[in-house]
């Protein structure tokens, strides 16, 4: 079976939710209309947390959750068929699952009211977003110091656009502080959230090209 289907819908499915989620509740007026990669005038939460989005968001970002975590049991896999075989894998899969498991949380108590519900939906999308990112970063390093007849079964271009992203999602979070700091009546902070789900998302996207060149496939074990 091959496995590049897994790192495409780990792209599709949540920039998809995202997307749609925000159409539907701009076109019922339950937000303003803009384009909010540029003016940020919602937060994605914002977006997704009334009905009737909150139900479609949730119908596609549930499943999302899970089809991460394999992503990143995949990742591990194959870093190990491209010859790395240190720890920095196990670190690279466990930190991809927790953001995963964190991502069921935010779903699960997005749109509820409480202090608690709110504190458990804040941490969600906090350990979510930075978990996946670090783990991307460090999947983007630990490629760029594989062996070079490695590095051609991955592509030295496509393992540059790699460490890119994760340059640029660095770049947006340090940019957070700033703008939550000197700008806070603009609504910078969700342009850079915005923009950042785009890119960590998109790095999914990138994986799947890798893993379609490669032809990585899974392949199940069954022991009695």
């Amino acid at each position: 079976m091959r496995a590049t289907p897994v790192a495409l819908a780990s792209w599709l499915l949540p920039t998809g939710a995202v997307l749609i989620t925000y159409w539907i509740s701009a076109s019922i007026g339950e937000v303003p209309t803009c384009i909010p990669f540029f003016e940020g005038c919602t937060s994605i939460s914002g977006a997704a947390r009334r009905d009737p989005s909150i139900h479609v968001f949730r119908a596609m970002m549930l499943p999302t959750a899970t089809v991460i975590g394999v992503y990143w049991l995949l990742v591990r896999a194959w870093l190990g068929h491209l010859g790395d075989a240190g720890r920095s894998r196990d670190w690279i899969a466990a930190l991809g699952l927790i953001g995963a498991l964190f991502l069921v949380l935010y779903v699960v108590f997005l749109g509820t009211d409480g202090r608690a519900y709110e504190l458990m939906r804040r941490y969600g999308v906090i350990v979510y977003f930075a978990f996946t990112a670090l783990a991307e970063l460090v999947l983007a390093a630990r490629l760029h110091r594989l062996r070079p007849e490695a590095k051609l079964q991955v592509g030295p271009r496509l393992i540059l656009v790699k460490v890119g992203f994760g340059a640029a999602m660095l770049a947006l979070g340090l940019m957070n502080i700033p703008a939550a700091n000197f700008w806070p009546d603009l609504p910078l902070d969700n342009v850079i959230a915005w923009n950042f789900a785009l890119l960590m998302h998109g790095y999914f996207g990138l994986t799947a090209i890798a893993w379609s060149r490669a032809g990585f496939h899974i392949k199940p074990e069954f022991r009695p």
